[in-house]
C-alpha cells in the first residue's frame, strides 16, 4: 500500500499533475496567503484546476507553473498566486440557497434590528448593514437585496440607509457578480413570481434588474486578514458567512468566526452554514433557532464590574455562588453518586437522565461537571463516558473528547459511538484520511449512525468525489424517510435531524450531475 500522495515503484506520473513536493509548495503558498487548505487527497483537483493557467503562460507542465512562481518577485508573485485563487475556488452557488435562513432573516432577524434601531433618538443616524463574506458570483447578496425589496423595506423606511455588501477573494467571481447574469440552474431557487418580477430573460440566462443590482456593492476581501476589515470599517448588523469554511482547518474556522464576531454590531447576527455551526457557542455569542434554523447573536458583555466579581471567584473559589453573574436560578452541585449495587445503579441511571437534561438545555458545563462526578463513581458506565466526549467535543477540547472514546473502546472495542466521536474529532483536526477510515468502521458497526454517514458525505464533498458525497447523503435522507434515523443526541447539540436531512437535501441538490 502507498502513502497517500506517494508514487508507487515503477508508476510514472502523468506529466500534468503536481509532483508531491510543488504540491506541498503551492499549497502552502495557498494557505498562507488565503488560509485555503488543500490536503493531498486533493492534488489531482488543484492540479486540474491550473491547466488553463499553465497553457496561457506557455508552460508545459503543472510543475513548470510552481517553479515559475518561486521566481518571482514578491508583488508579481502576489499578483499571480490571486489569479490561481481565481481557479481553485468553487463558486457554484445559488439563489435563496438556504430557504429557511432565509425565512429567518425575513421573520425573526430584520424585524429584532428595526425595532431596536427604531427606538433610537430621531436624530441618530439609522443604517442597516448586511455583509455577505465569501459571496462568490452575488447570488446571496443579491438573495438579501430582493429580500428587502420585495419586503417594502427601501420604501417603507426612506431615511434609513441599507447597505448590503458582498466580497470575496476570486476577482473572476465578483466580475460575474457585478454583471447580475445567471443561468437556469442559479435562478432554480427563485419563485416564478420573483422571476417574472425582478429578471428578464436572455436566451438561457435571467439577467437581474438593475434596481436590484443598485442596491448591492461588491468588493475584494481577504477572510483570512488581522484585524478582519468588514466592509466601511464599520460594525455590521447581519454577517452571512457559509460554505466558506470549507477551505479552511479547524482552528483556521475557530479564528474566523471569532473574527467575524467582531465585526458584529451589539446585537448583530451572524450566519453559517449548516455543516458548519462550531462546537460549543463562541465567547460573546448565544446561538438563536427560529423553525429549525441557526444562527448566533453578538451579546452585550459583562460590565466589568461583573468581570471583577468573576475574576474574585476564579480565585477564591471556596468563597461561594455570586448572585450578581447568576442568569438564571443557580443549578445545584453534584451530589457524589452511590458505587455500584441495585440501589447505586437505580440513582446512576436517574443522574445520568438529569445530565441528559442539562445537556440538552444548553448548559454543557453544568453537564460536564455532573458528568464527571458520574464517571468517576461508575467507570464502566460507557453512556456517561460518551456523552462527556461529546460535551468536549463541543467545547473543541480534542484530547479530552478522544481519551474519553478510548475509555469506552478500552471497555468494548466494537462500541460504534466511540468510533464515531473519534471520526468526527479527526476531521475537526483536518485528519481527513483518519476520518474517513474511522466512519467507515463505525458504519461497519451500525450502519443507522446517520452522523457518520453526514460527515463522510462532506469528506467526499470536500475531496471532490461528488459521487461518494451523494450515496451517503442519500442514506441520511433514506433514513429520515424510513422512520430510522439515529442522530446520536451526545454529538450533535447543535442540529436538529430535521436541520440535518434539510442539509444533506441541499446537498444533494447542489451535487447533481452539472446540465
Amino acid at each position: 500500500m502507498t502513502a497517500a500522495g506517494a508514487t508507487p515503484a515503477g508508476h510514472r506520473e502523468p506529466a500534468d499533475l503536481l509532483s508531491p513536493d510543488r504540491f506541498a509548495a503551492l499549497s502552502g503558498l495557498l494557505e498562507h496567503h488565503y488560509g485555503l487548505y488543500f490536503d493531498v487527497s486533493q492534488r489531482t483537483a488543484l492540479s486540474a484546476a491550473l491547466r488553463d493557467r499553465v497553457r496561457e503562460l506557455g508552460l508545459a507542465r503543472v510543475d513548470d507553473y510552481c517553479d515559475r512562481i518561486r521566481t518571482l518577485d514578491a508583488r508579481a508573485r502576489d499578483a499571480e498566486l490571486r489569479a490561481a485563487v481565481n481557479l481553485v475556488t468553487v463558486t457554484e452557488t445559488c439563489f435563496f440557497r438556504d430557504p429557511a435562513q432565509f425565512r429567518l432573516l425575513k421573520e425573526h432577524i430584520l424585524p429584532a434590528l428595526l425595532a431596536a434601531y427604531a427606538g433610537r433618538p430621531a436624530d441618530a443616524a439609522r443604517t442597516l448593514r448586511i455583509w455577505c463574506a465569501g459571496c462568490a458570483t452575488g447570488e446571496e447578496a443579491y438573495s438579501v437585496a430582493l429580500l428587502l425589496w420585495d419586503m417594502g423595506l427601501f420604501l417603507a423606511y426612506p431615511d434609513w440607509t441599507f447597505h448590503v455588501v458582498g466580497t470575496d477573494l476570486n476577482a473572476r467571481a465578483l466580475e460575474a457578480a457585478a454583471r447580475g447574469v445567471y443561468s437556469a440552474r442559479a435562478v432554480r431557487g427563485v419563485s416564478p413570481e420573483y422571476l417574472s418580477r425582478y429578471f428578464q430573460k436572455i436566451g438561457t440566462t435571467y439577467r437581474l434588474n438593475d434596481e436590484i443590482r443598485r442596491r448591492v456593492r461588491f468588493e475584494a476581501g481577504n477572510l483570512t486578514k488581522t484585524p478582519l476589515r468588514a466592509p466601511a470599517s464599520a460594525p455590521q448588523d447581519v454577517v452571512f458567512c457559509k460554505n466558506v469554511a470549507i477551505y479552511f482547518r479547524p482552528d483556521a474556522v475557530r479564528r474566523l468566526v471569532a473574527s467575524l464576531a467582531e465585526t458584529l454590531a451589539e446585537g448583530g447576527y451572524l450566519l453559517l452554514g449548516h455543516s458548519e455551526l462550531l462546537p460549543g457557542v463562541p465567547r460573546g455569542l448565544e446561538l438563536v433557532e427560529y423553525q429549525g434554523a441557526f444562527c448566533y447573536r453578538r451579546v452585550t458583555p459583562p460590565h466589568p464590574a461583573v468581570k471583577a466579581v468573576e475574576r474574585r471567584r476564579i480565585a477564591h473559589p471556596k468563597a461561594g455562588p455570586a448572585v450578581a453573574v447568576t442568569a438564571g436560578p443557580p443549578v445545584a452541585a453534584p451530589q457524589a453518586v452511590p458505587a455500584e449495587g441495585p440501589a447505586g445503579l437505580a440513582v446512576r441511571d436517574d443522574e445520568y437522565e438529569r445530565c441528559l437534561d442539562v445537556f440538552r438545555s444548553g448548559d454543557w458545563a453544568g453537564a460536564e461537571t455532573r458528568l464527571r462526578v458520574l464517571v468517576a463513581a461508575h467507570p464502566s458506565f460507557v453512556p456517561a463516558h460518551l456523552l462527556l466526549g461529546g460535551v468536549f467535543a463541543h467545547h473543541a477540547q480534542y484530547d479530552a473528547a478522544v481519551a474519553q472514546a478510548e475509555q469506552v473502546l478500552a471497555l468494548d472495542a466494537l462500541e460504534p459511538r466511540a468510533h464515531l466521536l473519534l471520526g468526527m474529532v479527526a476531521a475537526r483536526r483536518g485528519q481527513r484520511d483518519d476520518a474517513v477510515a474511522l466512519l467507515r468502521r463505525t458504519l461497519y458497526l451500525n450502519d443507522a449512525l446517520v452522523l457518520a454517514h453526514f460527515w463522510l458525505g462532506n469528506l467526499y464533498r470536500d475531496r471532490g468525489d461528488r459521487h461518494r458525497a451523494r450515496l451517503e447523503y442519500e442514506n441520511v435522507v433514506r433514513a429520515w424517510e424510513r422512520g430510522t434515523l439515529d442522530l446520536t443526541e451526545q454529538y450533535a447539540a447543535d442540529l436538529t435531524a430535521a436541520q440535518l436531512v434539510a442539509f444533506c437535501r441541499a446537498s444533494l441538490q447542489s451535487l447533481a450531475p452539472r446540465e
